[in-house]
C-alpha cells in the first residue's frame, strides 16, 4: 500500500469515528451586551470545549443596567429553529432558558417530548436536559406572567437537572423563599421528588443576605423513592457587583460539561468551580456601568492582550515608583555620593554574576535553536560586557569590593528567582529574567531622557559614562528578544502557567525597584 492511500484511509477513520467535541444546544434569548442569554451561553461553550448550537427565542434591548425592551419569536418561527437543528445534528446535551410566553412554552415542550420520545425509541442518543427555569429576577422581580409560570411547570418535569433561584424554588414549591441553607435544600428535595428530576439550587440570595458561604446543593431524584440525598456545590462569596447572567452561565455549564463528565455530582462541581474562577475574574472586564458580566475566558486566555502588554500595565505601579525614586534623581543631578555609587555597583556585580548561570539555564531550557543561541549570548555579551564596565569603574576609582558584602535586597532577589528556577519551567525561568532586562532598561529611558531635558553635559558629569551606558541600543534590542519570547511562551501556556509566568516576573519587578532603590537608601 503507497503512503498517499495510507494516509488517506487513516483520514476515513478518524472522520468515521466519535466527535471530537460534545454538542451541546441552547434555547435562550439574546442579549447584545454579551453577558447572558444565548451570546452567554455561546461563550461557555467554548470555554468548556464544545460546540454550540444556538436558538433563539427572544431578541432583547439589554445591558448591565436593566432591559428596555423585548421581541417574542414566533412560536412557529422557534419551532422552525428547533427543527432545523434536530433534524440535520446531532444534540448531546442541551440548555433551556429563557422561554417568556405560553406560546413559546407549549412549542419547545412540544419539540422536546418528541426529541425524548425518538430517543426512548432508540432512534437517536438521549440528550442531557438542563432548565434554567427563568420566573424571577436576582430582584425577586416576576418574569413570567401566571399562566406563563404554570405552563412553565408542565415542562420541568422533562429535564435531567433544573437549577432554580431562592424565589425560583419557593414558588415551584408553592413556599415561601428560603432564608437559610436548611430551608433552601428541603426544598430543593421537595422539588426533586415531586418532579422527580434533579434540582441545582442556587444559593446567591442567600449570600447576598450577608453569608459568607455561597455553596449551592444539587438533589437527585432517588431510585427508590427514597429521600434524595443533598450534595453540597462548596462555594465562597465574593465581593462583586458584577454578576450579570450567571444563573445563565451556571445552566449552560451544566450542560457543556455532563457529557464530559461521568455523574451530575461530577458535573455540578466542575460547574461551580469554574463559575467561582469567572466571577472573581468579573471586575477586570470594565463592561457597563451598571451590574457586569462574568469574564468567560478566565481559564483560557486570561486577557487579550500579549503577557508583555499584560505585564507592562500591571507593573505601573512599580514604574511610577522607580521613575520617581531617589536613586535617580541623585544620579542625575550628581548628589549621589560617591560610596553609595560604588556599593550599588557592587551589589549589581554580584546578582549580575549570578545571573548570567540563569541565562545560561534558560538557554539549556528553550525549545528553539533561536531562543537557545539568544539566552546564551545574553550570558556571554551582554552580562558580560556590563561586568567589565563595572570592575573598570572599581579600578578608576579605587574601589575594592572584598570590602562590602551582598545586601539582603540583592540575596532576596537571586533567591526568588532560583526558587522559580528550581520549578524546571522553561516558561516560568524567562519570565523571572525579563524584569531585570526590561525595568532596567526603563531605568536606562528614564535617566537618558531626563539628562536631555535637563542638558546635561554628560562628559564632564561624574555619572555621565554611565548615563550614557544606561541607553545602550543593543542591551535594547536584548530586552526585545526577551519579551518576544516571553510572549510566545505564555500564548501556548494553559492558564495556570500563565499566572505562574505574570507572578514570578510581578514579584521580580517589586525586587528590581528595590535593588535600585537601595542605592539612594
Amino acid at each position: 500500500m503507497n503512503a498517499s492511500l495510507h494516509a488517506l484511509e487513516v483520514v476515513a477513520e478518524k472522520s468515521s469515528g466519535a466527535p471530537s467535541r460534545a454538542r451541546v444546544l441552547s434555547i435562550e434569548g439574546s442579549d447584545p451586551i454579551g453577558g447572558a442569554g444565548t451570546m452567554a451561553d455561546m461563550k461557555v461553550f467554548t470555554a468548556h470545549g464544545v460546540y454550540g448550537y444556538a436558538v433563539m427565542t427572544s431578541v432583547l434591548a439589554q445591558n448591565t443596567q436593566g432591559v428596555t425592551d423585548i421581541v417574542n419569536m414566533e412560536p412557529g418561527f422557534i419551532r422552525a429553529q428547533l427543527d432545523a437543528v434536530s433534524d440535520d445534528s446531532d444534540i448531546d446535551s442541551m440548555k433551556i432558558g429563557m422561554l417568556g410566553t405560553v406560546e413559546i412554552i407549549d412549542v419547545v415542550r412540544e419539540w422536546l417530548s418528541g426529541v425524548l420520545e425518538r430517543a426512548a425509541a432508540g432512534e437517536i442518543a438521549k440528550p442531557f436536559v438542563v432548565i434554567d427555569p427563568v420566573m424571577y429576577a436576582k430582584s425577586s422581580d416576576a418574569l413570567l406572567t401566571p399562566e406563563a409560570e404554570q405552563a412553565l411547570r408542565s415542562v420541568l418535569p422533562l429535564a435531567d437537572v433544573i437549577t432554580p433561584n431562592i424565589p425560583e424554588l419557593a414558588a415551584l414549591t408553592d413556599s415561601q423563599p428560603a432564608s437559610s441553607w436548611d430551608g433552601m435544600v428541603d426544598q430543593a428535595r421537595d422539588l426533586a421528588a415531586a418532579m422527580n428530576i434533579g434540582v441545582y439550587a442556587k444559593s446567591g440570595m442567600l449570600t447576598m443576605k450577608g453569608a459568607s458561604d455561597a455553596s449551592d446543593v444539587l438533589v437527585m431524584p432517588g431510585d427508590t423513592g427514597d429521600e434524595p440525598l443533598a450534595l453540597r456545590i462548596p462555594g465562597h462569596a465574593i465581593s462583586t457587583s458584577n454578576v450579570h447572567g450567571t444563573g445563565d452561565s451556571l445552566s449552560s455549564s451544566l450542560a457543556a460539561l455532563r457529557p464530559q463528565k461521568s455523574s451530575w455530582s461530577a458535573t455540578a462541581l466542575a460547574a461551580k468551580e469554574w463559575m467561582t474562577g469567572a466571577i472573581a475574574a468579573a471586575d477586570q472586564l470594565h463592561v457597563g456601568k451598571g451590574h457586569g458580566p462574568i469574564d468567560f475566558t478566565w481559564k483560557h486566555a486570561p486577557t487579550g492582550l500579549s503577557f508583555s502588554s499584560d505585564y507592562w500595565n500591571r507593573v505601573e505601579p512599580v514604574r511610577e515608583r522607580i521613575a520617581s525614586m531617589p536613586f535617580i534623581e541623585a544620579l542625575l543631578d550628581g548628589s549621589l555620593p560617591r560610596d553609595a555609587f560604588n556599593d550599588y555597583l557592587h551589589q549589581d556585580d554580584l546578582y549580575l554574576s549570578d545571573y548570567t548561570s540563569l541565562l545560561a539555564l534558560a538557554s539549556s531550557r528553550a525549545d528553539t535553536i533561536h531562543e537557545r543561541v539568544f539566552f546564551a549570548g545574553a550570558a556571554r555579551g551582554s552580562v558580560e560586557s556590563e561586568l567589565g564596565l563595572h570592575r573598570s569603574w572599581f579600578l578608576d576609582n579605587g574601589y575594592s569590593p572584598e570590602r562590602a558584602r551582598m545586601s539582603e535586597v540583592t540575596a532576596a532577589y537571586i533567591g526568588h528567582e532560583h526558587r522559580v528556577a528550581d520549578q524546571g519551567r522553561y516558561s516560568t525561568l524567562a519570565a523571572v529574567v525579563m524584569p531585570c532586562f526590561w525595568l532596567y532598561a526603563e531605568v536606562g529611558r528614564t535617566i537618558a531622557s531626563r539628562a536631555v531635558s535637563l542638558g546635561l553635559d554628560l562628559d564632564t558629569h561624574p555619572y555621565g559614562s554611565w548615563i550614557h551606558a544606561y541607553a545602550d541600543d543593543s542591551f535594547n534590542s536584548a530586552v526585545a528578544q526577551e519579551v518576544a519570547i516571553c510572549n510566545r511562551v505564555a500564548a501556548a501556556a494553559s492558564i495556570d502557567e500563565y499566572n505562574e509566568m505574570m507572578d514570578a516576573a510581578l514579584i521580580s519587578s517589586e525586587h528590581e525597584y528595590r535593588f535600585f532603590a537601595q542605592a539612594g537608601e
